[in-house]
């Protein structure tokens, strides 16, 4: 078990074979990490909001499934190396652009993984483009809520002049220590980051780029979707158009994304016609990928093995076998 550890512990930017390509579409720069075989399944990975991006919550899922699938990690429009961007980013203008970087990149036919921002992006996306879709992989989708445990004390905050800049601002000041204090509040159930420092350098390279280009804490969309008392936006009527199996992750821990809002929407997803299935990994939050990576990881492969159509990803390498 020691050598798996060591093996899928080196971070997005030190896979063997990295590629980071800079795409102008849609009137700004989309970065997008490649990696893995070209003669495999291509997987595109899409990550969460806030502060983070590719390289952060990919940490530990894209090195490990690089050794079996041709990877795709972007960073969507104001996260990561996506900057800068200028007008309103709204759900269509995300899916206008997504679309044209998959184009660009000449993918046709893909499977797609997404945490939270990215998982209710890739729902979205998946529904106006059920060719292109051949499964995916949802970790606590965001998009399922019809509104938020503090809904309007959420909406007062965003309405609030100058309070929609206050983390970035505060975060972009931050010491080392005090990120890393940070960043271990958001592990639960006794897990510990992989390697912290890489990942406070990551969440404080976020952070001064989002100050650095005036941009809000939220993104654009989410902003739009919450109301006083309830989101005036969510996924529910697009669920029933997944034509791709899907599976459903959720940390038993989390706060963010309930229980039945999964249920609900895996339930919603088969009366559509597709395949879907959730799973429930204990002892983790909204982080799964991060506080649990070798559930995550194997829970993943297992699951593209299956609906990737090429059995030749299903060779076990040797860092997986168990003494």
């Amino acid at each position: 078990m020691q050598q798996m550890t060591e093996e899928i512990a080196g971070g997005v930017q030190n896979v063997h074979g990295l590629r980071h390509h800079m795409v102008n579409v849609g009137g700004g720069p989309m970065s997008v990490y490649e990696a893995g075989d070209k003669g495999r399944p291509a997987v595109v990975m899409l990550h969460g909001a806030m502060f983070d991006e590719a390289r952060f919550i990919w940490d530990q899922l894209f090195p490990f499934l690089s050794r079996y699938y041709h990877l795709f990690a972007l960073d969507t429009p104001r996260h990561g190396k996506s900057r800068p961007w200028a007008g309103y980013l709204d759900h269509n203008r995300l899916m206008d652009i997504f679309h044209h970087t998959l184009s660009h990149l000449e993918l046709e036919d893909f499977s797609l993984v997404g945490l939270s921002m990215g998982g209710g992006l890739s729902i979205e996306y998946a529904s106006l483009y059920p060719d292109e879709v051949r499964s995916m992989v949802l970790f606590e989708p965001g998009g399922l809520a019809d509104k938020l445990d503090r809904q309007f004390i959420t909406w007062l905050y965003i309405k609030t002049p100058g309070l929609a800049r206050m983390f970035s601002r505060k975060y972009a000041r931050m010491d080392d220590a005090g990120m890393k204090k940070t960043l271990e509040s958001l592990y639960v159930g006794g897990s510990q980051p992989t390697d912290p420092d890489r990942l406070v350098a990551l969440l404080k390279d976020e952070a001064r780029g989002k100050y650095e280009c005036g941009e809000k804490d939220m993104d654009d969309w989410q902003l739009d979707s919450i109301g006083p008392f309830k989101l005036k936006w969510n996924l529910i009527n697009r669920i029933p158009l997944i034509k791709c199996p899907t599976l459903w992750l959720r940390g038993a821990d989390s706060v963010l994304v309930k229980q039945h809002e999964m249920e609900r929407a895996v339930r919603l997803a088969a009366g559509g016609g597709a395949k879907a299935e959730l799973k429930l990994i204990q002892n983790a939050g909204h982080l799964l990928p991060l506080e649990r990576p070798e559930e995550a990881n194997a829970a993943v492969k297992e699951f593209l093995d299956r609906t990737t159509g090429d059995t030749s990803t299903r060779q076990v390498a040797p860092f997986e076998k168990m003494p």
